[in-house]
């Protein structure tokens, strides 16, 4: 392979976003670049895993087998994106792909390239790939020409040493041509205040883009976890929030449950371990007439004396019908119950 191709997958066992772990054979690898159609859907090249409304930066013209796993063409790159990623602020890959009986999968019965993802802090799944680079080459090769921007350089009035020139003589020109060195120095600084902004720019950008490319990661991270019952859906936006605000710098520091030496680690990573380790909260399992028949919610005795509410326990009922039929909780379906 050149390097104007991007190393973007591999045959191995790999945990995917929701925590799932799939195994792939070279034979797998294989069969999604054979099946690969940019007519049919053609993958861009994203920061992250955004949303349905974030920008393309690039295409996938075609995919290829090779000795270090799956290869992608790339072709329309962005010039800006692809200085962010030879400069290395997106240094990673993470390859998303359609699972073969997902309906929006273009060749249903194999897995198909949805889109390539660039990374900047956040860990890769697919560990051994290569690091993406986008080199300079023609237009007629069908990748772009990349030019990067002359750094920031300060510049000061440059302090010169004027030799007297003698009166003119008869034989020597009256006008000696001069040079108007604080006008020069002043077209100098006004550059160099351009160059700044130009970088301050692409930095906010970047940040931006980093942003993003987080609370993505963030919101589908909550999302498996509701989806494995450990955090109740009322809480995903509250959670989210909370995640994102923890500053990626931020370490605490206990000591360990082994041998008492403190441990240092991120704040974010130990928070999202934490989560990741809740137990079920709330089952959306299905269950058999028979085990709702012996469900001792269900069941109500009266002690002597006092008897059930019908009209509270139809109300009891419905809400448990609800919660079978739509796999809410409880408290929901009492509330929509009135």
């Amino acid at each position: 392979m050149t390097a104007s191709t991007l190393n973007i997958f591999r045959a191995g066992t790999w945990t995917a976003n929701n925590g799932q772990t799939l195994t792939f054979s070279e034979s797998d690898v294989a069969a999604i670049a054979a099946v690969y159609d940019p007519a049919k859907h053609e993958a861009p090249l994203v920061i992250g895993h955004p949303a349905l409304d974030d920008p393309a930066y690039g295409w996938v013209a075609a995919l290829e087998t090779a000795p270090s796993g799956l290869e992608a063409t790339p072709r329309k790159v962005d010039p800006k994106f692809a200085m962010w990623v030879n400069e290395e602020r997106f240094n990673r890959i993470s390859s998303s792909l359609f699972p073969p009986d997902s309906p929006s999968n273009p060749v249903p019965g194999s897995y198909y390239l949805r889109h390539v993802g660039f990374l900047g802090a956040a860990t890769e799944a697919v560990k051994g790939l290569r690091k993406p680079r986008f080199v300079s080459m023609s237009e007629d090769d069908g990748t772009i020409t990349i030019e990067f921007p002359i750094p920031a350089i300060e510049f000061s009035a440059p302090v010169i040493e004027v030799p007297t020139v003698a009166e003119p003589t008869k034989d020597q020109p009256a006008n000696v041509g001069t040079v108007d060195y604080a006008a020069k120095s002043t077209a100098l600084e006004a550059e160099n205040a351009a160059l700044k902004a130009t970088l301050a720019q692409r930095d906010a950008e970047i940040a931006a883009a980093q942003s993003r490319q987080l609370r993505s990661e963030i919101t589908n991270f909550a999302e498996s976890l509701i989806e494995r019952g450990c955090v109740l859906p009322r809480d995903k936006a509250g959670l989210v929030e909370f995640l994102v605000t923890i500053p990626l710098a931020q370490n605490l520091e206990f000591a360990s449950a082994d041998d008492g030496n403190p441990v240092k680690t991120g704040a974010r990573a130990w928070a999202l371990d934490f989560l990741n380790r809740l137990p079920v909260q709330v089952d959306f399992s299905e269950r058999t007439a028979g085990a709702a028949a012996h469900d001792p919610v269900a069941q109500f005795s009266a002690p002597p004396g006092y008897a059930v509410d019908e009209s509270q326990l139809a109300k009891h009922q419905q809400a448990l019908a609800l919660v079978k039929a739509r796999g809410i909780p409880y408290a929901q379906a009492i509330h929509e119950i009135g």
